[in-house]
């Protein structure tokens, strides 16, 4: 059923518009935010965690934000993989940071490049594709209908699709060994005891190492990229950050790095983070942030 609806918004959003799609979006959030007492209890605890200096309406309020958004990157997928995965310059905007990228690749080392979930994800996969050997670690859905979806479609533009097991890490070394572009979304909380914890938005955030431990044995450069969604079906630009020097350091040291510049890139458009996401539910003490109050 699951991968029937997801196939199904596939295809009834490959005939929208951007513009189109985010209005339906608009749509379709008020609605589940009326409806969904579990969508609110997420976004607005992750408002509340993070954002604390900010009035109950002005959290409340970007929490309904972040939910429009987080809506209208489903509703992007069809219209991007269809009718832009061989155009996808024709909705690109600016292009910050550009020379960052440019400069790294002209090292000619390969490239770690951290993607956190802002904006959308999919234009940034498509955009990088142009160059040869670009790859990226992805953790397969629990639906192998919808694991065979996401292939099919994200690798219209040819990217290389590496899972997230020891046989994925392997990949990950030759491909940067290769000297092309690998791409980690470093922000998807690890399983327990697969990770560390660092500060993140003020808070304390279970944090993969996986990216860390990558950038301190391989010594490539890394850069940080996310595609931040612009207004009025406008398209998307896309924002360029070279890595800290401190990513290269002992673990800690590096994760709590690898949070900072996150923050950084969270706070071009907060709204467009994924606060749909538990992003602390795992937590030293045993506490359970998210649960619903009895």
């Amino acid at each position: 059923m699951r991968a029937f609806l997801f196939q199904f918004i596939i295809r009834l959003s490959s005939w929208l518009s951007l513009k189109t799609a985010h209005r339906w979006a608009e749509f379709l959030a008020r609605m589940v935010w009326r409806w969904s007492e579990k969508q609110r209890r997420i976004t607005t605890t992750n408002m509340r965690l993070c954002y604390p200096q900010l009035s109950p309406e002005d959290r409340t309020q970007l929490a309904r934000d972040s939910l429009d958004e987080t809506i209208k990157s489903m509703l992007e997928l069809g219209l991007i993989w269809n009718k832009y995965s061989d155009n996808i310059d024709a909705i690109i905007g600016e292009i910050h940071g550009l020379g960052v990228l440019e400069q790294a690749l002209a090292q000619d080392q390969g490239l770690l490049l951290a993607a956190p979930h802002f904006g959308n994800w999919e234009v940034l996969n498509l955009w990088l594709s142009r160059y040869p050997g670009f790859s990226f670690l992805y953790k397969p859905p629990g639906d192998p209908k919808i694991e065979r979806l996401l292939l099919k479609h994200r690798g219209a533009g040819g990217a290389n699709q590496i899972t997230a097991d020891a046989k994925g890490v392997r990949q990950i070394f030759a491909v940067l060994k290769q000297r092309h572009i690998l791409a980690i979304l470093p922000d998807q909380q690890p399983k327990s005891g697969q990770g560390v914890y660092a500060p993140f938005m003020g808070q304390s955030a279970h944090t993969m190492t996986l990216f860390s431990k990558v950038a301190s044995k391989t010594r490539v450069p890394v850069v940080f990229a996310v595609a931040e969604r612009l207004p009025d079906g406008q398209g998307f630009d896309l924002h360029f950050k070279a890595g800290p020097a401190a990513i290269y350091a002992d673990t800690e040291t590096s994760v709590a790095a690898l949070n900072q510049t996150i923050e950084e890139l969270v706070a071009i458009n907060p709204s467009q983070y994924q606060w749909t996401y538990k992003r602390f539910s795992i937590q030293a003490d045993g506490s359970k942030p998210y649960q619903k109050a009895t």
